[in-house]
């Protein structure tokens, strides 16, 4: 009899299980929640399927890193500022080693370039080696405009990767901005005279004197000038200055969310004399409020210029001046509607969030 050549049958097995694949941990640090920026970026890197944590006390998150995960530095060299050199020193140094451990279990780093160097730095130059010695550990660089990238390679001989996520609007930040008109009667302002806003917190770097010194060399009695946020660091000179002239309003304060409209709504320019500044949210604040910005055309603003939305100004009391008269003379053709357009369609945080998690998710920074 012939020998069959059909193979006996096979048990059927179950196809073995997919390996689940572990989700990629961002530790955010520090933790900064009161500027808006974390928040929202958080929300999306979120929404993109990473596991993110925001720790206050990095050496305690540090140890649920592994290999493949990241920490996202944000402004890390400005969180170790001290006007006592020692304890400067001795932050920087602990950090530093920290990072060391977290490269060598394979931790990523990348950072995000707010800014060039930290703002109203007691000690510049240490500052500066700082920021040097964090760029030589950074796997990535996040910008918000190109041509950051050649001043880092110019600054601190950065020339690793770099990627251009442009600062998000904030239009669904606060509600729309009520009309001019509304606005200026709710905060008891001339309906008829120039209004100038400087907004935020009120810092040394940000210039305060020369606006306020700008604004008196041009202004008319119907004009006012706002100053409106907390003040942080020692900026009493300047506020004292400010009181001094009836027509200058100083809000030293937080101002609410809900109330941030209507300050932008009244004004007619949002000011910024800030020194050594590298990104601007103040001024995609105001863009995203529909109100155009009186400062100088350098780093991020010229990625934001164009159309009536940058007055641009030489930095100083007599550029200013010159600035806040075109922009006077300007401000009934002003359209803040078609400003908010342009806002919303310049950057969104999905979009940020979006890019952001591209650079996480690249199997080329696996070990």
């Amino acid at each position: 009899m012939a020998r069959s050549l059909t193979r006996p049958a096979q048990p059927i097995l179950d196809a073995p299980a997919a390996k689940e694949t572990k989700p990629i941990r961002v530790a955010v640090w520090p933790h900064w929640l009161d500027n808006p920026y974390l928040p929202n970026m958080i929300n999306g890197l979120r929404g993109e399927g990473l596991e993110v944590s925001a720790p206050h006390i990095l050496s305690i998150e540090s140890a649920r890193l592994h290999d493949g995960d990241w920490l996202h530095l944000h402004w890390s060299t400005e969180a170790h500022t001290s006007h006592v050199r020692w304890i400067y020193e001795a932050r920087a140094a602990a950090f530093n080693r920290q990072l060391h451990i977290l490269k060598r279990r394979g931790v990523r780093i990348a950072w995000t370039a707010h800014n060039l160097v930290p703002h109203d730095d007691p000690h510049p130059e240490l500052g500066r080696s700082i920021r040097k010695d964090l760029l030589t550990l950074v796997d990535h660089v996040f910008i918000h405009f190109p041509s950051a990238q050649e001043t880092l390679a110019k600054e601190f001989g950065y020339t690793g990767p770099c990627t251009v996520v442009r600062h998000p609007h904030y239009i669904d930040s606060h509600p729309t901005p009520p009309s001019q008109l509304e606005a200026r009667t709710k905060l008891g302002l001339p309906i008829d005279g120039f209004v100038a806003l400087s907004f935020g917190l009120l810092r040394p770097y940000k210039g305060i004197s020369d606006i306020i010194h700008a604004f008196q060399k041009v202004a008319r009695e119907q004009d006012r000038l706002i100053l409106a946020g907390n003040p942080q660091g020692d900026v009493s000179a300047d506020l004292a200055l400010a009181r001094e002239d009836p027509r200058i309003l100083v809000c030293a304060k937080r101002i609410p969310k809900s109330d941030v409209p209507l300050y932008f709504a009244a004004a007619d320019g949002a000011v910024i004399a800030h020194r050594g500044f590298f990104t601007s949210g103040s001024a995609l604040l105001a863009l995203s409020m529909g109100c155009p910005v009186i400062g100088p055309e350098v780093n991020h603003l010229v990625d934001l210029a164009g159309g009536q939305r940058l007055y641009p100004v030489e930095l100083g009391v007599d550029g200013l001046a010159v600035g806040l008269t075109e922009a006077r003379d300007k401000a009934g053709s002003v359209d803040r509607e078609s400003m908010r357009d342009w806002a919303g369609n310049y950057s969104n945080w999905s979009e940020a969030a979006a890019r952001t998690a591209a650079v996480f998710r690249d199997r080329s920074y696996s070990h």
